[in-house]
């Protein structure tokens, strides 16, 4: 009976992991090719004003910055459940569960960089890159 407890508590664990996880590269990718031969103004009306607008030999480029500012650390009190098991030696085997309470130490965390430049070719979207890890 211990197993099905411990492999319960595991796959809750996986599944709280891949909530927190969401969105991702592949979601970020599709949602910017959306613009894709969309009209300049649809872009801008979606994304609002850009960041950085670069012209040359008729082409537009309109660079979009999605970085965050540094998250603060957490204000207050943190709460964790944990659990896991045991075997082995001379005192059998056994299940284990446990909750604490945390207290925030440090600071934030440094943001990473996200930039997308959209490519403008007779007023339409042409294509856009991404730059960087954090495009999510």
């Amino acid at each position: 009976m211990r197993q099905p407890l411990t492999r319960a508590a595991l796959l809750l664990g996986l599944t709280l992991l891949a909530a927190c996880a969401g969105g991702g590269t592949a979601e970020f990718d599709h949602n910017m090719a959306s613009y894709v031969g969309q009209p300049e103004v649809r872009l801008v009306e979606g994304l609002g004003v850009p960041h950085r607008v670069y012209e040359s030999e008729g082409r537009r480029f309109l660079g979009y910055d999605f970085s965050s500012e540094a998250a603060p650390a957490s204000s207050g009190f943190s709460f964790g459940v944990g659990g896991g098991s045991f075997s082995g030696g001379h005192h059998g085997s056994g299940f284990g569960t446990g909750i604490g309470i945390g207290i925030p130490l440090g600071g934030g965390y440094e943001a990473q960089p996200c930039l997308v430049t959209f490519e403008i070719r007779d007023g339409r979207v042409l294509d856009f890159r991404r730059q960087g890890e954090n495009c999510r």
